[in-house]
């Protein structure tokens, strides 16, 4: 068998559902700020001009060395002006979404019946491309900081996936052969990539059944997390 003494997850879209979270805290977000009730505003036009501001300037961020208020701030104003509206709220509604957004969990199918039956039989860890604030803050709403003992955030390690650099970091922290790791995360690109450099197995979560390009061959693909368990005890 191919015996497995840690496993590493990506977090959003993996374990916690980061569209889910990104959305609720969006629509209260423009509530709050009385945005459904100016004439001609509605959800769908916002967001389907929001989406791409906001990640342009979220790509952006490391050379323009922005902070996350400010892509935010910049995001909101953006759209806001693009709609024919006054940007000057923009600054208060980054400030509320992130509130809202930091304080938001909502798990992936399977992560709570998941993670219990891992806590003490692997080191558990997570390798995330994303703000450390967010992320240590949705993992502790949601309770589950505790499997935890390992997190390498990308801007707290000052680098990201697919680097394998973070990665490195990760083995180095928990102590073991890299041949006794797994990583499981839902990119191809950040985490399979990654991953991959790396020399670390990759299992693939993919519940939306993508197809995979040709050359891209995965260690293991799952379709739900519960099927892990097989994974990590399956015959070689």
């Amino acid at each position: 068998m191919k015996m497995y003494r840690a496993i590493l997850f990506d977090l959003d879209n993996t374990l916690l559902d980061y569209d889910a979270s990104e959305r609720e805290a969006m629509q209260q977000t423009i509530r709050q700020h009385g945005l459904m009730e100016r004439e001609g505003f509605t959800w769908d036009l916002f967001w389907t001009s929001f989406a791409p501001i906001n990640w342009t300037y979220w790509i952006e961020r490391t050379e323009r060395k922005l902070h996350i208020s400010e892509v935010l701030d910049y995001s909101f104003r953006d759209t806001l002006l693009q709609l024919g509206h006054d940007g000057g709220l923009s600054a208060a509604l980054a400030s509320t979404y992130w509130e809202l957004f930091c304080s938001s969990c909502h798990f992936m199918d399977g992560t709570t019946e998941l993670l219990p039956r891992l806590h003490g039989n692997y080191t558990l860890g997570i390798i995330s491309n994303g703000i450390g604030e967010a992320q240590r803050k949705r993992l502790a709403t949601g309770g589950i900081s505790h499997y935890f003992p390992h997190l390498f955030i990308s801007d707290e390690v000052g680098i990201g996936k697919p680097d394998k650099l973070i990665f490195d970091k990760a083995v180095e922290a928990l102590g073991v052969q890299r041949p006794e790791i797994l990583f499981v995360g839902d990119s191809l690109k950040d985490d399979y990539e990654g991953a991959l450099a790396a020399g670390i197995d990759f299992c693939f979560y993919n519940p939306h059944r993508k197809p995979t390009l040709d050359g891209v061959s995965p260690h293991y693909t799952i379709h739900e997390l519960a099927e892990l368990s097989r994974i990590i005890t399956r015959e070689e």
